[in-house]
């Protein structure tokens, strides 16, 4: 994906890695149909439908995006929970 949408940046820089994802999405149908993009970018429904959501509470609120973005976000593995987000 950073090859074909990065326009060269470096996607371990946040925004090349915006600019990248934003381009891999228009690619795939945002802004005429999201929910198409989002499931190619990541094809799960649950994660689909849970961006969509948390898209929409920023919309009706903005300040709701500062308590998503503080969130910790953990995901089980063999080794145990890791914790992927959050203050370090």
């Amino acid at each position: 994906m950073a090859r074909a949408y990065g326009l060269g940046g470096d996607i371990r820089e946040p925004h090349d890695a915006v600019l990248g994802a934003a381009n891999y999405l228009h690619a795939n149908g945002a802004p005429r149909n999201y929910r198409r993009a989002l499931f190619r970018y990541n094809p799960s429904t649950v994660y689909v439908d849970a961006v969509l959501r948390y898209a929409s509470a920023i919309r009706v609120d903005a300040r709701a995006y500062y308590a998503f973005y503080s969130r910790q976000v953990f995901v089980r593995t063999r080794r145990g929970l890791v914790r992927l987000t959050g203050p370090r």
